[in-house]
């Protein structure tokens, strides 16, 4: 086996991957906004749509990289 330290490429496919999700994206930050101008609730919801999004992209890449 090799010394070197493993790296984990998921934040990096994570990162890659946001860009092909715009449209969820774009409502999770609107919800961000709104929260911050209302200064109660939260965009759980939104978070996890846009992270749904993001896994779909990520899933079949992150397979290369798995043994």
């Amino acid at each position: 086996m090799s010394d070197e330290e493993p790296v984990d490429i998921l934040p990096t496919l994570r990162k890659e991957c946001l860009k092909s999700c715009p449209a969820p994206k774009a409502a999770y930050e609107a919800c961000v906004k709104r929260i911050e101008a209302r200064g109660e609730g939260d965009c759980e919801a939104w978070y996890f749509d846009m992270l749904t999004c993001v896994d779909h992209c990520v899933a079949p890449k992150i397979l290369k990289y798995t043994k």
